[in-house]
């Protein structure tokens, strides 16, 4: 296992910018750390790292070393998961980001399809920054909306689903047909700046020239109890009203907003688990079945 310890070394000093550093973590003297990078550069026949007075960076073959060295360690981190779960007759664990403004619904659906199909998965859900998570490896799924991609990551399913506005029924319109702006006097509730489904709705008043008003921000996990006190409308993506954690006791309206594209994603180049393939299977089947 040699070579799993100088591709960590790798990748830990380039996260670092410092050979002292990495060597402190790894709790080896950096004279010794040097040297085994030194080693290693002779047996390939490049410098990976450029010397620099401030630490170190890689040069223009170790930025390719490291993209190979980063698919190695995922690749086999996996296989030790899966060994493990042989050894110990367990089926593993499943970490999935969830976009804030679809926390509710359709993916907790597919949750429980998940539950149901491989009873013994642990299931962990994450919130917040999903993206960078994904980036970091934090999570090995991401379910989020209209993200911003790249070739770091890979959209396994993808579907358009519709904006909702949903009213309170002491929520008093103004009798007729109803618009946007018929909402803008009152509280809104709104998914949480900076997600795909508030970028969306902000883009929708906008081209009706009108502003949100007042607005209380919420995680769709939190909808049920933002709404609970005085008449407000909320807008959501149409899949966070199916199933658990949905709000009950709301009057849909009739209002053509615009949609939002739900994707599921993975980080370029790592192996989908048998969880990660489960709940991707549920996930397409759902999302199809909402539009």
């Amino acid at each position: 296992m040699k070579h799993l310890k100088i591709y960590t070394a790798i990748r830990l000093i380039q996260r670092q910018g410092s050979i002292r550093k990495a060597a402190d973590l790894l709790a080896v003297s950096p004279s010794a750390l040097n040297r085994s990078i030194q080693t290693f550069e002779d047996a390939v026949g490049f410098s990976i790292f450029e010397r620099i007075p401030a630490g170190v960076r890689l040069t223009s073959a170790g930025e390719l070393l490291l993209d190979v060295v980063e698919r190695h360690l995922v690749e086999f981190g996996e296989l030790q998961r899966q060994l493990g779960n042989l050894r110990d007759g367990h089926m593993g664990t499943l970490c999935v980001g969830i976009g804030d403004d679809i926390s509710a619904g359709l993916p907790l659906l597919a949750m429980r399809d998940l539950e149901t199909e491989m009873p013994g998965v642990s299931v962990n859900v994450s919130c917040g920054d999903v993206m960078r998570q994904l980036r970091q490896r934090e999570i090995d799924l991401a379910i989020v909306t209209n993200p911003e991609t790249d070739r770091s990551v890979e959209v396994l399913a993808a579907q358009n689903v519709r904006l909702a506005a949903f009213a309170t029924p002491d929520w008093v319109g103004t009798g007729g047909q109803v618009g946007l702006w018929d909402l803008s006097p009152g509280r809104l509730v709104l998914p949480p700046e900076g997600t795909g489904s508030r970028t969306a709705i902000s883009h929708a008043f906008r081209r009706h020239a009108l502003e949100e008003g007042t607005v209380t921000s919420v995680v769709a996990a939190q909808l049920g109890q933002a709404i609970a006190h005085g008449p407000r409308t909320c807008i959501f993506p149409r899949t966070v009203f199916d199933g658990p954690g949905s709000p009950a006791a709301l009057d849909p309206l009739e209002l053509d907003i615009g949609s939002v594209q739900i994707s599921v994603l993975r980080l370029s180049g790592v192996p989908l688990s048998r969880p990660s393939q489960c709940l991707l299977r549920s996930m397409e089947s759902r999302l199809n079945a909402a539009t």
